[in-house]
């Protein structure tokens, strides 16, 4: 059974150092067109051109390039931040303007409570009134009876007493 694991693995080794030997190496044309005081080289393989670059540029490529990426991605940090601030603005100039509105409703409402209260003060003081009083005259002491009506602030009485009358006309004049 020895035998038979070494025979094999003799088999395997065999198969892969033909499979290796079959494969063909390629050889490809080279050359140089053009060299460049910046340490870069044209080159045409196999009839393409390329340009080979030292490690030191490479890497200063690749620096740019991840430059160039990070500025983008700040640039689209602020953008987006300047269209929030815009919005912003936006909705703060729509809210003063309904406060605006809202105001000048509040004015008119506000001038509409000041007209009724004037209304119902002029409601207090009545229009037409009637006044009755009794009262005494001369040294006996007869009752006399006054009637008189008012309108406005002008008046009118009468006094009726058992040998006497009159009529008297006045104003009212508010003090307080």
């Amino acid at each position: 059974m020895h035998k038979f694991g070494l025979i094999a693995l003799i088999s395997v080794v065999f198969f892969l150092f033909s499979e290796l030997a079959a494969q063909e190496t390629t050889v490809h044309n080279c050359q140089i067109i053009k060299e460049y005081a910046d340490g870069t080289v044209l080159l045409k393989i196999d009839g393409k051109e390329m340009l080979a670059v030292t490690q030191s540029m490479e890497r200063n490529m690749l620096k740019l390039k991840r430059d160039v990426l990070d500025a983008q991605k700040e640039i689209f940090l602020k953008d987006s931040l300047l269209a929030n601030y815009d919005n912003t603005i936006a909705q703060y100039e729509k809210t003063i303007n309904q406060m605006r509105d809202y105001i000048r409703e509040l004015e008119y409402v506000l001038k509409g409570y000041k007209d009724l209260a004037h209304d119902y003060k002029k409601m207090r003081v009545p229009n037409v009134s009637f006044r009755v009083g009794v009262g005494a005259t001369s040294r006996d002491y007869k009752p006399a009876v006054m009637m008189g009506l008012d309108i406005r602030r002008v008046l009118i009485s009468g006094i009726i007493q058992e040998r006497n009358s009159g009529v008297l006309v006045g104003a009212s004049f508010r003090i307080f």
